[in-house]
Order: structure tokens, then sequence, then C-alpha cells
């Protein structure tokens, strides 16, 4: 039923996904974009599971929806995103590189990527 509904909004899925690529690119890379840490004065720690989820996002999509040679590329893209936006920071004035941020974003790549595939088994109804 999931995979059905993914395919319905194939379209809008995949467009979001391609807008999240320059959106990503700025956050990751502009000194005054950073993501929220805490909900008011509460330190919460959101930096790495923001890390994961939005890199999980970039591969679960096209490993769902995305066909042929097509799905290769997404996933390749999705997964070299997670690591070239963070080594990107170590030149971007006023960004810092973190290991474990890395860790995060690959994880959470490699997480969608395993969501995605199992997702795609399921039967169709």
């Amino acid at each position: 039923m999931l995979r059905n509904l993914a395919m319905r909004f194939r379209l809008p899925l995949l467009l979001s996904w391609a807008v999240c690529f320059p959106l990503l690119v700025w956050l990751y890379w502009s000194p005054t974009a950073t993501p929220p840490t805490a909900i008011g004065d509460w330190e919460v720690g959101l930096d790495k599971p923001i890390h994961s989820v939005t890199h999980g996002f970039m591969v679960v999509v096209p490993t769902l929806l995305a066909l042929g040679r097509w799905r290769a590329f997404a996933i390749g893209a999705g997964l070299a995103t997670a690591i070239v936006l963070e080594v990107g920071q170590l030149y971007a004035p006023g960004r810092s590189f973190e290991w474990l941020d890395l860790a995060a974003n690959t994880i959470g790549a490699l997480l969608g990527w395993w969501i995605g595939v199992r997702l795609r088994q399921l039967p169709s109804s």
C-alpha cells in the first residue's frame, strides 16, 4: 500500500527530491545557515538525527521511484552527496567538518537505501 501511494505521487516526490540538492548545498556551505539543535532553551541535540533523516530521504526516494539505471545513478548521487557536502565544509568559510556529521550522513543514506529496498519488495495490492 505504501509503495502504491509513493508511485501515485511519483512526480511530486522526485521533484521535491531534486529541489533538495541545491537546498542542501546552501544549508551545508552557507556561513549563516545552522540546523536547529534546540527547542527554546532546551538543547535536544537534533543535529545528528537531522543529518541522518535528510540523507536517508535523499536515497530512499530514488530507491523507491527511479527506474533502471536512473535508480543506480540517483542512489549513488545520494550517497556521494552525503560525503561531499560534509567534506566540502572544510573549504566553506564559517563552516567546519565533523567526523560524526559525516558518519550520520552516511548512516542515514545507507538506511534510506535499505528501507527503500525493503519497501520495493512489498507486494503491490
